[in-house]
């Protein structure tokens, strides 16, 4: 079945035509000016999407597949094209622009100062709107209605708020990381036990909700 474009995230291409070029990880996040980390989650990405390694490990370096290789000249063509678009005269910075952001409350509180700061350093008329993180947020950002998103995923592999099972189409970066804290006096019946998550679960609980996201307490 023939995939959409627009279910692709178009910067994965720049990464691919990138690693063509210096057959190197390392050397490819460096032009990018990202983590090494973030060049392999694209090249992940990439392999999924195309159905195929794309690029095997040698001891000289990153070696093309036959199918990276019928590629490349097409790659080539439409990353100079997107060069010759860019290279158009634009004598001012363009006006009616308008940023939607999605975000849980906690993290619009941390982010949203410097966020702002830079859009309208780069574009002072454009008009940045905020909604709330929820359900639909993801569809929102893959449907080109929200431009960017911040919101929590977990690392317990038994949650469906995994990072690895974002959509394909979104292109992430992990700001920082946080582990949860449970608080309970010395002599809790709970500590009789061997501490884990279904113990906890066990436990009489308090919920309270902040933003989109439920969180639970000990009681």
């Amino acid at each position: 079945m023939k995939k959409s474009i627009t279910s692709l995230d178009l910067n994965l291409l720049l990464c691919l035509q990138l690693l063509m070029q210096e057959r190197s990880v390392t050397k490819t996040a460096k032009r990018m000016s990202v983590t090494p980390s973030a060049v392999s989650k694209s090249l992940a990405k990439l392999r999924a999407w195309f159905d195929d390694p794309l690029f095997v490990n040698t001891p000289l370096g990153l070696a093309p597949t036959p199918l990276m290789v019928s590629m490349e000249q097409s790659l080539a063509d439409w990353m100079q094209m997107g060069n010759q678009l860019l290279d158009k005269p634009h004598h001012e910075a363009p006006r009616g622009l308008k940023f939607e952001l999605a975000a849980e409350s906690p993290l619009m509180m941390i982010m949203f100062n410097s966020l702002s700061q830079q859009i309208y350093q780069r574009y002072p008329q454009a008009t940045i709107k905020v909604r709330n993180w929820d359900y639909d947020s993801l569809e929102a950002i893959t449907r080109g209605e929200v431009d960017i998103g911040f919101t929590g995923r977990e690392s317990h592999p038994r949650s469906r708020e995994l990072l690895s099972l974002l959509p394909l189409a979104i292109d992430f970066e992990v700001l920082f990381s946080d582990l949860p804290w449970v608080w309970l006096r010395e002599d809790h019946p709970a500590l009789r036990e061997t501490w884990n998550l279904d113990i906890f679960f066990a436990l009489p609980t308090y919920q309270y909700l902040l933003g989109a996201k439920r969180y639970l307490g000990a009681g």
